[in-house]
């Protein structure tokens, strides 16, 4: 029994019952990623759990707790379609965020990961190639008078000891912030290639440094931090973003994590928080373009604003409404994930003889339940939001904020 109970992550007590509770359980350790990709991996772990003859109730409950311990998906926070609904709304007169009223000058920072494991592919290509792609995409389409800048760490030595120093005190902007210049951003794409070690907090610390005379009473900042793991060389990144975010810059931060494992999503997501900013896990070079289609549309808008363009609140109600249903979507999404993943290690779980086969038709009960659970919370999920539609960003937060803390309290 202890060396099961040794297997089920601090804080996970309790199965998921109510909303809440699944958009606070950890990421698993192989949640965000599909089963087979991470089989030989999965198939170690779960060689571990011990075969305890005819489980009671409490038992079973362990067993399935030690799974969610391992594949228990990111299901997102009230928080995040907030901060979607505050991107969406950005620049409407009824913002009391300063960071989200528009300013006279819009500047965007890319704090680029090029540490060893942004080698890996991502599709048809590495995750580097797919992100300076990306990069490129989203330069070229900023409007001419905005700014533009990218900020590389990871990129010096290799993975091994001996190059830990020097990897972990080196991060380089490659482009200074300024207009988008075509010839030299290909310039400076060409200067790095995944390398060393992954010192987000240094660089994180550096960018500030970047955008310092850049003051938010005038600048609209914004930061994208793009990894692809944790942070390697004895840094608090996530000290460093309540830093970032307090300072006289007030960036918006938004953290993209690429293809990361449950442990580095919890991490980069502690950062996002810490900067108030938004964490958005992605898996190839299209949904980084899509979260970099946020900033395009803000600099769209922005551009419009410093021109005296007019805009009418029936649009914002309308990418209101996309970005919710585009919520509840991705809380399904992320249900169907972690069933794939639980309906292969059951199948692993028999047909390696870890478990016995009445064991694992317990677990799979349990899992049906589970499923039912997260289904129904996806379906109240999908008819709460659309009731959102008419009202005013205000409006629209507080209702949010105020269902999820009911709840939150039925706990």
């Amino acid at each position: 029994m202890e060396s099961l109970k040794a297997l089920i992550p601090d804080g996970l007590t309790k199965l998921p019952e109510t909303v809440g509770d699944f958009y606070n359980l950890p990421p698993g350790l192989f949640s965000g990623a599909t089963y087979d990709k991470q089989h030989e991996e999965i198939v170690k772990v779960l060689q571990q759990f011990p075969d305890i003859e005819n489980p009671d109730s409490e038992t079973l409950e362990l067993y399935y707790l030690a799974l969610l311990g391992l594949f228990a998906e990111d299901y997102p926070e009230p928080q995040d379609i907030i901060n979607k609904i505050k991107l969406a709304s950005f620049g409407s007169p009824d913002m009391d965020d300063p960071r989200f009223q528009f300013k006279e000058q819009y500047n965007v920072m890319i704090v680029l990961d090029a540490s060893g494991s942004m080698g890996h592919m991502a599709g048809n290509k590495t995750r580097m190639e797919a992100a300076k792609d990306a990069i490129r995409s989203f330069a070229a389409s900023l409007p001419a008078d905005a700014r533009v800048g990218l900020r590389v760490y990871g990129h010096v030595g290799t993975g091994s000891e001996a190059d830990k120093a020097a990897s972990c005190s080196k991060s380089d902007v490659m482009y200074q912030l300024q207009a988008y210049d075509q010839q030299k951003l290909d310039s400076a794409l060409t200067q790095f290639k995944p390398a060393g070690w992954t010192p987000i907090a240094l660089a994180l610390e550096q960018a500030q440094q970047d955008l310092q005379a850049y003051k938010g009473e005038q600048n609209t900042n914004i930061i994208y931090l793009v990894s692809d793991g944790i942070e390697t060389c004895g840094g608090d990144p996530a000290g460093v973003a309540k830093q970032l975010a307090s300072s006289d810059v007030t960036p918006i931060v938004n953290v993209v994590g690429f293809g990361v494992d449950g442990e580095a999503q919890r991490q980069l997501k502690q950062v996002a928080e810490a900067a108030g900013g938004r964490y958005v896990l992605i898996q190839d070079q299209a949904a980084l373009e899509k979260e970099f289609e946020q900033a395009k549309e803000i600099a769209r808008r922005w551009k419009e604003w410093k021109n005296d363009v007019n805009h009418e609140s029936f649009g914002a109600k309308i990418q209101r409404s996309l970005d919710i249903h585009e919520y509840a979507f991705y809380w399904n999404d992320k249900r169907r994930a972690q069933s794939h993943n639980f309906l292969n290690a059951f199948m692993d779980l028999k047909r390696l003889g870890i478990l016995d086969r009445q064991t694992v038709s317990q677990l799979e009960e349990i899992g049906k339940e589970q499923e039912k659970r997260i289904q129904e919370h996806g379906r109240e999920l999908e008819r709460y939001l659309r009731e959102l539609n008419n009202k005013t960003y205000q409006e629209t937060v507080d209702a949010i904020n105020q269902q999820f803390n009911e709840n939150v309290a039925g706990n």
